[in-house]
């Protein structure tokens, strides 16, 4: 049997960082905390405005279709910014083999995702709907090099959305792009056609997210979906119609002149410790009928434990069975609608 041991966030700090975070930044897999900016970018697909420094980059390395491709095939990585408007999302490709669509194409949509084409998954109020088909309780945008941005609608057929984003891509170096995103957040009362009214985002917002490229190398469809997040499965094409797999979005750094009591804050407390082969969570909150989701993860992004439910009463506790999982360091995150917090556990 393994023994447990819980480190606090502080002295995991050299040890988290030398096992998970090779590529040096410090959001744990799968959740990207997007800082607050008030100097906005200039979208030209040149990400090297002074405001772009402050944000951290986050790899997508996790083949979603395909198998394994060498750095020189692709390499991938995207950091973000907010303001209470617009959320800004800088991504830069290494692709040897750029394809486009062909031009004078009557439907830009239906085959889109077969050429070279950045996808964004957005789910606004981290729903985590296992099938938001036909709905905008999560969006998967897919965006091709020259400015068209679709949407599948499952069967009521691909949708543009040409308003929600406006976006540029140029080429930075031999076999190096950049796409620079500004993008308009809507919620699920989106209707096509209609008058919709982005949300305004707030510090502590938390969205469902994740972000995937398609690489084409000549070919007629594509080789690999290299995504942001580890998706569990044989089949992990499932983003578009499944937000539970998405990774997340916080967006933080915005001082506020609000301050929270001692009270306050331990009204509102997650608590972790272990009990043999059991991984205890606990979660207290003044809020009832508080939607909980509580993860656990491997350094690699992994997921192995999920569990949501809706908390009748102020505390909730759960038990995660850790006795299958090898000795490492691991990740458990919980979220509510307005909070998400993550702690390290290392199991030796």
């Amino acid at each position: 049997m393994f023994q447990r041991t819980l480190i606090s966030a502080i002295a995991l700090v050299s040890i988290f960082q030398s096992l998970c975070l090779a590529n040096n930044y410090t959001n744990t897999p799968g959740h990207y905390e997007a800082k607050f900016t008030s100097t906005l970018p200039v979208i030209d697909g040149i990400g090297n405005d002074t405001c772009w420094d402050k944000a951290e980059w986050a790899t997508i390395d996790q083949i979603w279709i395909g198998q394994p491709v060498d750095a020189s095939d692709f390499t991938g990585k995207f950091k973000a910014m907010w303001t209470e408007d617009r959320l800004y999302v800088l991504v830069r490709v290494t692709d040897d083999s750029l394809l486009l669509q062909a031009s004078g194409i009557t439907d830009v949509c239906t085959n889109i995702y077969n050429y070279d084409c950045v996808e964004i998954f957005m789910d606004e109020n981290n729903s985590r709907e296992t099938d938001y088909s036909g709905t905008f309780k999560a969006v998967a945008y897919h965006m091709d090099t020259t400015g068209n941005i679709c949407y599948s609608m499952g069967n009521k057929g691909w949708v543009r959305l040409d308003d929600h984003l406006h976006y540029k891509m140029k080429r930075v170096d031999t076999h190096t792009f950049d796409y620079e995103y500004e993008i308009k957040v809507y919620n699920d009362t989106y209707v096509v056609g209609g008058i919709n009214v982005p949300v305004k985002l707030t510090n502590g917002k938390l969205m469902g997210w994740s972000i995937a490229y398609n690489d084409n190398d000549l070919g007629s469809t594509r080789q690999n979906m290299i995504g942001s997040i580890y998706i569990a499965g044989s089949d992990k094409n499932v983003s578009y119609f499944n937000s539970s797999v998405f990774g997340e979005l916080k967006l933080v750094g915005k001082s506020t002149p609000t301050t929270v009591s001692a009270a306050e804050e331990n009204a509102n407390a997650i608590g972790l410790k272990t009990m043999g082969d059991k991984l205890v969570v606990t979660y207290t909150n003044q809020t009832i009928n508080d939607k909980v989701n509580i993860q656990l993860f491997d350094c690699s992004g992994k997921r192995f434990q999920n569990f949501t439910t809706v908390k009748h009463s102020s505390f909730i506790e759960k038990q995660f069975d850790t006795s299958g999982l090898p000795k490492g360091v691991y990740i458990v995150k919980v979220a509510n609608e307005e909070k998400s917090e993550t702690k390290k556990v290392v199991i030796n």
